[in-house]
């Protein structure tokens, strides 16, 4: 991939990969929006974007919302978004769970519980699900956690992601990775991380678009470096977008080795996968 030095402002300079592109993964949380307010240029970027008529899916390791209640807060934030367009790392934890029969003790928010409808969740535990819970990760629901893991070191410890924070309209909040390194540090069980950065989350959403075989002629547009630019998006060889909204911090750029392309928000990410189509 031969990268090009193209001007974007008088203090940043961008580059973008000559490659044609094919398809978009775009992330939600810090990207198209932070809380209940949608970023500087967003909703005319994924209008913009939906014109083109190049295909996209929206990867998002938000899991304190349901899917469904996910597409009523884009619709609401002014964004046309559908169910079948958006995959989330919850969906990927319930497949697993279902497929190896689990009855697990969840670490979830009410609102994300209803694409766990159908989970027998009853005690005795047999395995330990985490994702961004805010009203979970108190002492007594840690402790119990930690009593199932420590108690049989095969437990399933399932990490949703393991994010360490997240972007909200008043500043940063501490995301459910410091609380999955805790019990992993107490009980000695390593978790099996679901979403984004592995490599299969990508590659669920790739297939959908039947894509997975031209990963390299798809760009993943993020806010965080690591968890959405990380290392499965590298091991696939995707187009890694990085967005200066949400989590961005001064320097992330230069981190994982380095980013195709780095804007000021992601309506100008799709202006430059748009203009590459008239070239």
């Amino acid at each position: 991939m031969i990268p090009v030095l193209v001007p974007f402002s008088q203090k940043l300079k961008l580059f973008i990969p000559m490659v044609t592109i094919r398809g978009v993964l775009i992330d939600l949380s810090g990207t198209l929006h932070v809380g209940d307010e949608a970023c500087e240029g967003a909703v005319a970027g994924l209008k913009k974007l939906r014109q083109s008529g190049i295909p996209f899916r929206f990867c998002t390791n938000t899991t304190n919302q349901s899917v469904a209640k996910l597409e009523k807060k884009l619709t609401k934030l002014g964004f046309e978004g559908h169910k079948n367009e958006i995959f989330t790392s919850l969906l990927a934890c319930r497949n697993i769970v279902l497929s190896r029969g689990l009855r697990p003790l969840l670490f979830l928010e009410d609102a994300a519980l209803e694409d766990f409808h159908g989970i027998p969740t009853e005690e005795p535990n047999n395995a330990v699900v985490v994702g961004l819970s805010q009203t979970n990760f108190r002492y007594e629901m840690l402790n119990k956690a930690f009593r199932i893991l420590i108690n049989d070191q095969n437990t399933p410890f399932i990490a949703i992601h393991k994010a360490k924070y997240f972007a909200e309209p008043d500043g940063l909040s501490l995301g459910p990775g410091p609380f999955i390194e805790s019990l992993e540090y107490a009980s000695g069980v390593k978790p099996t991380v679901v979403g984004k950065p592995e490599k299969s989350f990508y590659e669920l959403a790739l297939q959908d678009m039947d894509l997975l075989n031209d990963a390299n002629h798809v760009v993943m547009i993020g806010d965080d470096v690591a968890n959405d630019l990380g290392s499965g998006a590298k091991e696939l060889g995707l187009i890694r977008y990085l967005v200066k909204t949400g989590k961005y911090r001064t320097g992330d750029e230069l981190r994982e080795g380095g980013v195709d392309g780095l804007f000021e928000n992601f309506g100008k990410a799709v202006d430059a996968i748009v203009d590459q189509l008239k070239k």
